[in-house]
């Protein structure tokens, strides 16, 4: 077994909370017991082992060990992610998301198509937006855009819905950030596949991506709003138009 992942999943069960072998832990002096961390693992939608890291611990989980292993090379660095994003715990899949988000240098060398593997394990929201929501800029996307597109267009029909949710999610700081037609006619051809689920993992991340195109294409998406009202998720257009509105979220 890869034994950088295993420096990294000890280190998550020795600052799980509660500990691995304990069943309470201390929050602010208060007990906090099985049923509480059972409500926030339910909330993340996982369906794995749940250690209830904080955000901040899993940061420094990921920044100690990159400290420690500043001349990681490529080929072991894709081994260590195919190791955590196969894991069996939530937190192993957020710590890899976050060695893509602090090793741009890395990161950008890699084949998109791996994701295809890493989103398989994923469940949840939590798990899906941690892989997909700011790792990847619209430059990284255009740069390698016929692999990419076809990437996302496949994930958009996949049986899995952790990927069609990401086919969403990989879009929304792309389409955020650049006016590339390219990125935002990707982004209209996922939503119009998508917009008749009913899922909750797909009506809110067809939101979220629609107000996400806001900020360079407004009029598109007020038009799209206007032709597709009957067909797009309710919560969708109510989110959509108030951002129209007010450019809150």
């Amino acid at each position: 077994m890869n034994k950088y992942y295993l420096e990294i999943l000890r280190e998550i069960k020795r600052k799980a909370n509660p500990p691995a072998t304990l069943r309470v832990a201390m929050r602010a002096g208060v007990a906090m017991r099985t049923g509480e961390i059972a409500w926030v693992k339910k909330y993340m939608g996982t369906n794995k082992i749940f250690y209830c890291l904080k955000s901040a611990t899993k940061k420094k989980i990921a920044k100690d060990w990159i400290k420690n292993h500043l001349d990681i090379s490529l080929s072991d660095y894709i081994e260590l992610l195919n190791s955590l994003f196969a894991g069996k715990s939530h937190e192993e899949i957020c710590i890899a998301s976050l060695l893509l988000q602090f090793l741009p240098k890395l990161r950008k060398q890699l084949n998109p198509k791996n994701l295809d593997k890493w989103i398989d394990n994923a469940c949840g929201w939590g798990e899906i937006d941690s892989i997909c929501q700011s790792n990847f800029s619209s430059e990284e996307l255009l740069g390698d855009w016929k692999i990419w597109k076809k990437l996302l267009s496949k994930f958009s029909k996949d049986k899995n819905i952790s990927k069609r949710r990401a086919s969403l999610v990989l879009l929304t700081k792309p389409t955020k950030t650049s006016k590339n037609p390219k990125l935002s006619g990707l982004a209209f051809d996922n939503i119009d596949k998508l917009k008749f689920e009913k899922d909750i993992l797909i009506t809110k991340a067809v939101s979220w991506l629609l107000r996400s195109l806001i900020s360079h294409h407004p009029d598109k998406v007020k038009s799209y709003l206007k032709k597709n009202r009957n067909t797009l998720p309710k919560i969708a257009i109510r989110e959509t138009e108030r951002k129209l509105l007010t450019g809150r979220k």
